[in-house]
């Protein structure tokens, strides 16, 4: 691809997340053809499915990326490994997890590369932070701005927002 697509990954942690995370962020930076362009407010929300595990940190990166889709779902998969992801349990623990929101206005319903991410529109933690640095972005099903698709949200678990603790500016 030569041309920069504008993409939104969402990253979680709940095991040592004040760690995890902003090490994610350092290692986003440094995949290949791709420029961190704005971080999200930092979110604490509540587990989902296995409820008795400690609460998540969640926030939105806008990337600009000249990788194809496939491309940055490998790189984004080298960074959870390389930070001791480990799959175990669905829903359960992680030190980081990264999930491709949007690619543009790319669709994908491959098994392994579902974008824009089923979840982006029934989960606060997604949608908001998304909302916070990019609300006129295109939701590629829907063809509206995110910003109008917030009614959608079905499952809300944000306790708190953080605010200082990502960048929060930029408009993705």
């Amino acid at each position: 691809m030569s041309r920069r697509i504008q993409t939104f990954v969402a990253v979680g942690s709940n095991i040592h997340p004040e760690d995890r995370i902003p090490r994610c962020l350092d290692l986003l930076g440094t995949i290949p053809e791709t420029e961190v362009e704005a971080i999200s407010s930092w979110y604490r929300t509540r587990p989902w499915g296995l409820e008795t595990q400690p609460d998540f940190i969640n926030l939105v990166v806008g990337l600009g990326t000249g990788l194809s889709p496939r491309d940055l779902l490998r790189a984004t998969q080298a960074i959870e490994i390389r930070l001791g992801r480990v799959r175990e349990a669905i829903n359960g623990p992680r030190t980081i997890d990264l999930d491709i929101l949007l690619f543009g206005d790319w669709i994908s319903e491959e098994a392994d590369l579902r974008i824009p991410h089923p979840g982006l529109l029934l989960r606060d933690f997604m949608l908001i932070p998304l909302v916070e640095i990019a609300p006129d972005v295109p939701h590629p099903d829907r063809g509206r701005p995110v910003r109008e698709l917030t009614g959608e949200i079905r499952y809300r678990q944000i306790i708190e927002k953080r605010p200082g603790t990502g960048s929060g500016s930029g408009s993705g």
